[in-house]
């Protein structure tokens, strides 16, 4: 049975359901991690979270309408659904289409600003992106403006859509291979910088965790597919088109709980731009370096008859119910007085 586009429009909104929910769930841990900081969460976390989260519920929203009109507005037409996902000017369509373009340009203008401030706020390495950031800007606005323009009935893969179209994706593509290569880098920097002072039980799959989640390396593999299916001209390219902009929300999401909970590699929404690596790092040394409460023994009385003499002892070791970047506040002010307790990467 071949792929028709309302065949794929369907599938595609049924999977963009399904990653809808399981978006919500990153979302709204997304926000607890948030609100939970004692710390002013930075602004550019929690205006990527609540900005993503409009605009793919409305893309959502668009697309269950667009389904019930294919569906159910004109039953009585033979091959209505066909006819009315061939008609690319309705206000529904550009609506759609503007949607995605602005959860894209908000998705990579999170990685591009994450990239920046993982690098210490380097300009010069972070100033190829963000022209790439500012061209996939410009070709956006054409992308919708184009899509204004086709007839009904024209093909979806016409020269000027397509050539606009790809070059989007391209763009887009480019630039966050660039900034997920940035990203993994200074991860593995700083994962190098830090062996001496971890207990060596790390496998390669758990250093490779947080380096394929907040490089953002899942959405650039979503991105190859959606170009190879656009421009092999298949309908199942609505498929992946749907169900982007969920998966995007999941995606960015994670790596925003993950700098929320202190746990992300290098991050810091300071001024100076110090890595917050060293945040667990200073926060797990200082833990290591305090005296247990009590070392007292249990029970050293020798045996009646002679044989082993057995000591227990019991440690207690405290802990506090806080997020590392709260901890931080309370390591940093007292760097001068622990300096063998915590260190900095840089």
């Amino acid at each position: 049975m071949a792929l028709t586009i309302p065949k794929a429009e369907l599938i595609g909104v049924f999977l963009e359901s399904l990653a809808y929910g399981a978006y919500l769930m990153v979302f709204n841990q997304c926000m607890f991690v948030l609100r939970k900081r004692r710390s002013r969460p930075s602004d550019y976390l929690v205006g990527t979270a609540v900005s993503l989260f409009i605009l793919i519920t409305a893309h959502l929203a668009i697309d269950i309408l667009r389904n019930m009109q294919a569906f159910t507005a004109d039953e009585a037409e033979p091959n209505y659904p066909t006819t009315y996902y061939g008609t690319f000017d309705t206000w529904q369509n550009i609506l759609k289409s503007t949607l995605y373009v602005a959860v894209t340009l908000v998705s990579d203008a999170f990685i591009l600003y994450r990239s920046f401030i993982l690098w210490g706020r380097n300009y010069l390495i972070t100033a190829f992106p963000f022209l790439l950031f500012i061209a996939d800007i410009a070709i956006g606005v054409f992308w919708v403006y184009t899509l204004s323009l086709v007839v009904p009935g024209e093909n979806v893969f016409a020269d000027d859509l397509s050539v606009r179209v790809t070059t989007f994706y391209s763009i887009t593509l480019t630039m966050n291979v660039i900034c997920t290569l940035l990203i993994a880098l200074k991860i593995l920097k700083i994962q190098k910088a830090i062996a001496p002072f971890t207990n060596g039980n790390e496998n390669q799959i758990s250093r490779l965790v947080p380096i394929i989640v907040e490089s953002g390396s899942a959405y650039s593999a979503l991105l190859v597919v959606m170009i190879g299916t656009y421009t092999s001209k298949s309908p199942a390219m609505f498929i992946i088109l749907n169900s982007m902009s969920p998966i995007i929300g999941i995606v960015f999401s994670s790596v925003i709980v993950r700098v929320g909970l202190g746990l992300s590699h290098g991050d810091s929404h300071r001024a100076n731009g110090t890595m917050s690596s060293s945040r667990n790092i200073q926060w797990m040394t200082r833990a290591s370096l305090r005296p247990p409460i009590s070392e007292q023994p249990i029970y050293s009385e020798p045996f009646p008859y002679g044989g082993v003499q057995v000591s227990l002892q019991q440690t207690v070791h405290t802990h506090t119910d806080g997020l590392p970047d709260d901890i931080e506040n309370d390591i940093s002010s007292s760097h001068t007085d622990h300096k063998s307790g915590s260190f900095r990467v840089l």
